[in-house]
């Protein structure tokens, strides 16, 4: 369940990262939509998103057989704190790159489960 919030939240992040600049080209600085550029909404999504990672980081580190996955959320989580020290292109290129490298984390750590709940 918690690699599924974790690939949940790691995706909302993504989406924000590419929908954002958009919305905010259309409607523009002055709408609600200005509300998704500000760091307390950045820090408010990243809660979540690193609690996900760190928590099934965890059981990753404990089972030597998730060996990628033990390598994936760690990286994940440092591109996407490091890209809130950044703004603009940087920023979203460390986000894009921070959120897939979660989801494919939290996707192998689940499908790793799944197999061993099978076996």
């Amino acid at each position: 369940m918690s690699d599924r919030l974790g690939m949940f939240f790691s995706g909302l992040c993504f989406v924000h990262c590419l929908a954002t600049p958009i919305l905010l080209i259309f409607l523009g600085t002055n709408s609600l939509a200005s509300v998704l550029e500000t760091p307390l909404f950045h820090r408010l999504l990243l809660l979540p998103v690193l609690t996900m990672a760190i928590f099934q980081g965890y059981y990753a580190w404990k089972n030597p057989q998730a060996k990628l996955s033990r390598v994936l959320l760690p990286l994940g989580c440092l591109a996407v704190v490091i890209a809130q020290f950044f703004h603009g292109p940087i920023e979203i290129l460390l986000t894009i790159i921070g959120s897939l490298t979660l989801i494919s984390g939290h996707f192998f750590h689940l499908k790793h489960e799944h197999c061993a709940d099978q076996n």
